[in-house]
Parts: structure tokens; sequence; C-alpha cells
């Protein structure tokens, strides 16, 4: 319970507080500022790049004799190949989730051989969707979506002596993921790993009297390193 002198003290406090910020205000000095609130960066954006790194796979090949009787042979490979092109993309971000959109062209020298002949890819490209979760200036990922390329084989029939080559044009499917790290408000670092399959088709060799059929069967792995810019 409160003393008759406590509370008079209580008021002379309040009264003499009250008249010093009063005096102040008066007097024309202002209150220290509010601390400034952090600002987040935005991965919201259309944003240009280019990229490089190195892709490796398997590669198997089953060949048909063109006498008819059978295969002649399977075999696998497993090439590898330098890579560099450029990217184009989208994000738009809501809190700390950014969805986005990433295309991609690249070229490469992949060289595949085997007994009876060789493949090779000279380029390849995607179309995909991206869903990351942004921590400030740092983003990871995941992506998926459509992957093309095209084959060129070149085959050998021991049994006719025959050869031939084709090209075969290719769409499959990739998944993979990475991590974005924006340097400043514009540039962004990249890496990413992604695994491509391109299926079973039949790379039918031509330029030979009775042509010499097959199976082929390619699936890709792929590390790259990128640089953006955001606009």
């Amino acid at each position: 319970m409160r003393t008759p002198l406590r509370t008079a003290l209580a008021a002379l406090l309040v009264l003499t507080g009250g008249g010093a910020m009063a005096a102040d205000l008066s007097s024309g000095k202002q209150l220290p500022p509010a601390p400034a609130l952090p600002s987040f960066y935005s991965w919201t954006g259309f944003y240009l790049g280019a990229q490089g790194g190195y892709s490796w796979g398997s590669d198997r090949i089953r060949q048909l004799s063109a006498t008819g009787l059978g295969y002649a042979g399977a075999f696998r490979s497993t090439p590898g190949s330098a890579l560099g092109g450029g990217q184009a993309g989208l994000n738009v971000q809501f809190d700390s989730i950014v969805l986005g959109l990433e295309g991609d062209l690249e070229a490469l020298q992949e060289r595949g051989s085997f007994s009876l002949g060789r493949s090779q890819r000279d380029w390849q490209a995607s179309l995909r969707g991206r869903i990351g979760y942004a921590f400030d200036t740092v983003m990871i990922y995941g992506t998926g979506g459509a992957a093309f390329t095209e084959f060129n084989l070149r085959s050998y029939d021991p049994a006719s002596g025959l050869g031939g080559s084709t090209q075969v044009s290719r769409a499959g499917w990739t998944l993979g993921g990475g991590v974005n790290y924006a340097l400043t408000n514009n540039l962004i670092l990249g890496a990413e790993y992604r695994y491509t399959d391109y299926g079973k088709f039949d790379p039918t060799a031509r330029n030979t009297a009775l042509g010499l059929a097959g199976e082929q069967e390619a699936k890709t792995h792929t590390v790259r390193a990128s640089l953006a810019y955001k606009f």
C-alpha cells in the first residue's frame, strides 16, 4: 500500500519528466531517429548469363547386323566433354519462395566410340521450371523440364562391309538442383548439377544398301558454374 509520501514523489517525477520532454520539443530539439530496418535482396527479375562446366554420361548402343540375322553386338561408352553456353530466365519471389523459368543452350564436343562405329554430340539445350528458397542473397533451388540434343552416329557392319551415318534429334527430361549467390544487386553467381535422360531410340544408319539398325540409350550428368546479370 502506497504511503502519501511515495505517491507525492511519483507524481513529482511524472510532472518533471513530462516538462523536460515538452521543453525539448518547444526548443526545437528532435528525438533520435528510429533504427533503420534491414533491407533484403529481391530475386524478382529477368536475367541473362553465361555458363561453363563438364558433361559425362553413359551411351549404350546395340547394333543389328545388316543381314538381319541378329544383333552384331552391344556396346557401352562413357563419353565426356567440357561445355559452354548461355542462359536466360525469369524469377518471381513470394516471401522466401522463388519461382522461375529458365532456358539454356550449350556447345560441347562429346565423342563416344565402340568397335563398330562412333557417336557424337555437338550441342544440347533445355527449358525448365525452377523453385527455390531464398536466404536473403543466397538461394537454393531445384529444377526440372525438357532437354534437347542431336546425336551423330556412324556405324559399320563387318558382315556386309557396309557403313553409314545418321543424325537423330532427341528430346528427353532433365532434373537437378543448385545454388545462387547475389554478388551485387545485379550480378548472380551460380553452381548446378543436372541429370538428363534422352531415352531409347533407333538410330538407323543411312547411305547403305541394306541399312544398319539398332538401339541407342543415352544418359548424361552435368556440372556447371554460371554468372548472370539481373535487370
